[in-house]
């Protein structure tokens, strides 16, 4: 975790009221682990006070002089255990799609939608422009748990509503570097919220939207295009990395639970300091007494869906 003062180098209007926050700061994006997040504060501004939590989309590199240096987001350890592992298992190596990996990270990127009116200034922010940035925050998406069972899955599947696909894109790309099949199920309400799929396309075998208008892809939720895939491929195994809506999430959950696969959450929940202080952003897990909460910001955001109980559904049985 790093408390840093950072300039702004891009606020990239997108569709659908999406922003893409290019800032410069070279020691929180090396730091960076997929699935991690930010704590963003607008500086000299007393009508706004509480930090906006933030999942790191991405991280930009500048090319080292004469040496490579392995991405932040994977250890080269760690990319290099994944490889051999998969070879070991007489499985490919890489689809030969994926771009060579970064050098060194100086940029970070927060996908944001504005929603409020934190959001709304932070869409007037210009280059040249600074804000506070604490990061890398949070247990992510850490390669050395998941990778047994990505190794044993037939396809990792990505799932994605709305603004939860700015948790995914890291992951993706760790996991297309290993050579690990995937597919990405991306929901919105519109199709102006289907942000980021271009980033997405060389990483993932097939992308499957949907959007509740009809606007792009299937008309309805997304998780029912997910459960008429797993219908369809009853005899197979998937690792489920999700990210999303709280409704999405319990969903996401029901399904894995029917069909036996194993399944991460990036959850979402209201933050105060993001640091593990304030307890605001708790969420039930399995457990008694005190163990039965945890902290979103700390022990999250990323959790096994066995851990997680949703009380309003029967996710919680």
């Amino acid at each position: 975790m790093i408390d840093d003062v950072v300039p702004v180098v891009e606020n990239r209007p997108l569709t659908g009221g999406h922003f893409l926050l290019s800032v410069q700061s070279p020691r929180q994006a090396q730091a960076t682990r997929a699935g991690q997040f930010a704590m963003v504060r607008l500086l000299d501004r007393s009508d706004v006070l509480l930090r906006r939590p933030m999942s790191i989309y991405d991280v930009k590199p500048a090319v080292a002089r004469g040496r490579n240096v392995a991405p932040p987001f994977m250890a080269a350890g760690a990319k290099l255990r994944l490889s051999a592992s998969r070879a070991e298992a007489g499985l490919p190596i890489a689809s030969g799609r994926v771009p060579p990996g970064p050098t060194v990270a100086t940029i970070i990127q927060l996908l944001y939608k504005v929603v409020g009116r934190g959001t709304h200034l932070m869409a007037e922010l210009k280059p040249g422009d600074k804000v506070g940035l604490i990061a890398p925050l949070g247990h992510g998406f850490f390669v050395e748990e998941y990778l047994d069972a990505a190794q044993r899955a037939d396809a990792v599947l990505h799932v994605a509503g709305g603004i939860g696909i700015a948790a995914l894109l890291l992951p993706a790309r760790d996991l297309a570097r290993g050579g690990i099949r995937q597919r990405l199920f991306f929901g919105g309400r519109t199709k102006e919220d289907l942000v980021g799929l271009e980033e997405f396309k060389p990483l993932v075998k097939s992308i499957d939207v949907a959007t509740e208008n009809g606007s792009r892809g299937y008309r309805g939720y997304v998780t029912q295009r997910l459960e008429t895939f797993l219908e369809r491929n009853r005899s197979k195994k998937y690792l489920l990395m999700v990210c999303g809506p709280w409704g999405m999430l319990e969903a996401s959950v029901r399904l894995a639970k029917r069909f036996d696969h194993p399944c991460l959450l990036s959850m979402e929940n209201r933050m105060g300091c993001g640091l593990g202080v304030c307890l605001g952003c708790c969420i039930r897990v399995v457990g008694e007494g005190h163990n039965a909460y945890q902290r979103v910001c700390t022990e999250g955001p990323v959790f096994w869906a066995e851990r997680v109980v949703f009380e309003s559904t029967d996710c919680a049985d």
